[in-house]
């Protein structure tokens, strides 16, 4: 798990990327659209385990569920506070690993953009505890197979940081993920707690290399919406996320 620190310094940061042009902005709206499809209309109690500034929180309240959320950043906590000032009280610093709930408190839970920080392993059992039997868990995870990352990751990232180094700048700490886990084994990981995969998601799709992708940002995110059309034709190899709806076990 990273530090809070890591995220401290970036929640303000992140909260602003939801609303901007390009890559970053297009990947999390694309995201939350697609959680929120698979959410539903039926409102009930809702947890999101991971909330970040608290933006899908906001979205699922707006469709009358009552919300709970946590975060283990104290920065993300303030700024999900605010943007939710009747839920503020149900809006807790916590790591999603140990959830201060009781047994089957919520009939939805949520984790987008966290899983693979925390560790899917540890995570996943504890949604599972905290969910109704029925109950409906969202979870994102990014797709191990998105060319985009794969470029980002073992080429755009190194040559950034060789070239921060040959000019004498350090470079920008990032939180640290946990070893990614294939869309097979995540789903594995989903039945072993007891909840069935019900229906997946791709979303983020990003054709665009970096830093194409910056020099581009409106090509981007036109692409990278009408490309979603596509679902799996396309996703598999050109969306950064994945998504999946799975309910727990009666």
């Amino acid at each position: 798990m990273p530090e809070t620190s890591d995220f401290d310094e970036r929640a303000e940061l992140y909260d602003r990327a939801y609303d901007a042009p390009g890559a970053d902005g297009y990947a999390l709206r694309s995201r939350m659209s697609a959680v929120l499809r698979l959410v539903g209309n039926d409102p009930g109690e809702a947890l999101d385990a991971g909330m970040g500034p608290g933006r899908l929180l906001a979205e699922l309240a707006r469709r009358g569920w009552t919300v709970t959320g946590v975060d283990v950043s104290a920065e993300m906590v303030g700024t999900a506070r605010r943007r939710l000032p009747s839920a503020a009280d149900r809006l807790l610093q916590s790591p999603i690993e140990e959830l201060p709930f009781p047994d089957a408190a919520f009939d939805l839970v949520v984790a987008t953009g966290v899983l693979e920080y925390a560790g899917a392993e540890q995570a996943i059992p504890e949604l599972a505890r905290v969910l109704r039997p029925s109950g409906l868990a969202v979870v994102s995870y990014p797709n191990p197979r998105a060319l985009y990352g794969i470029w980002k990751t073992r080429a755009w990232y190194p040559a950034v940081r060789v070239t921060k180094r040959v000019v004498g700048r350090p470079p920008r700490a990032l939180p640290r993920g946990s070893a990614m886990v294939s869309p097979e084994g995540f789903e594995e990981l989903l039945g072993a707690a007891k909840l069935i995969p019900v229906q997946t998601e791709y979303a983020s799709f990003l054709a665009i290399p970096s830093p194409l992708d910056d020099l581009l940002p409106k090509t981007t995110e036109r692409l990278g919406t009408r490309l979603e059309q596509s679902g799996p034709r396309f996703g598999r190899h050109l969306a950064a996320q994945i998504v999946y709806a799975a309910r727990k076990v009666a």
